[in-house]
């Protein structure tokens, strides 16, 4: 288990995002979705800090970053209502059609991309959504990913934006479980361990980030909506 926190961790630094994607399936084949999701909490917590502070150049004349983020912590109060309402396979189905569908126009049209208009009118709209997602069914990546990867920002740029929503997604995580008594001591202590290789592998990651080239970079996030669209099937059909 701790070789798949050391290998989120290493995608992470690369691509700044990846940590639980990778980590919290190997995890729950072993300790169930709900306790791997919470032993991730701190781990994906610190690496995302961890990242922003690396990028944190990436701050200045970031517009669409504040309003992504306000609408996609709104959106997780919306995303609690529909979790206790609504089918959440079938919410997971639909973000994996969603992912392939983006995948599909990709692959039809390499040089798409979302203009800075565009951009500014969708960034609160992915946002929200995302954060209903992110609430809803623990993944916000399949939403925003895509948006960011279109946007053609560069790796530093993508990073730093994942990592700033997925930071704020972890906060309200964490405080949500602590409020249900779901993080009990020993999972903080499993926590704490998993920082370890965590702290180990993620500076790896962020130094080989130097030999990605732009090409490359763009195949890793590709690579990424794969994943995490065949772990949405699984999810979807109860595979797992």
């Amino acid at each position: 288990m701790f070789l798949s926190v050391a290998a989120g961790a290493f995608v992470k630094g690369v691509a700044g995002v990846g940590l639980p994607i990778i980590s919290v399936p190997v995890m729950a084949a072993v300790l169930g979705v709900e306790h791997a999701v919470a032993v991730m909490i701190i781990p994906s917590l610190v690496a995302n800090i961890s990242m922003l502070w690396v990028l944190r150049r990436e701050a200045s004349a970031n517009r669409e970053l504040v309003v992504f983020i306000l609408l996609g912590v709104g959106g997780t109060v919306l995303g609690a209502w529909i979790l206790s309402a609504a089918d959440q396979n079938l919410m997971f189905l639909v973000l994996a059609v969603w992912v392939v569908a983006y995948l599909v126009v990709r692959a039809l049209r390499s040089d798409f991309e979302i203009s800075d208009r565009r951009g500014s009118f969708l960034a609160p709209i992915v946002g929200f959504i995302a954060g209903i997602f992110q609430s809803a069914t623990g993944l916000s990546f399949p939403v925003f990913g895509p948006y960011l990867q279109a946007r053609q920002f560069g790796r530093d740029r993508f990073a730093f934006n994942s990592s700033a929503l997925l930071v704020v997604f972890a906060f309200v995580q964490l405080i949500s479980f602590a409020g249900f008594d779901l993080l009990t001591p020993s999972l903080i202590a499993e926590g704490a361990l998993a920082v370890i290789p965590m702290a180990i592998a993620l500076p790896i990651g962020i130094r080989a980030a130097r030999y990605f080239n732009a090409k490359n970079f763009d195949r890793l996030v590709v690579g990424m909506l794969l994943v995490t669209a065949t772990i949405l099937v699984f999810r979807g059909f109860q595979i797992f």
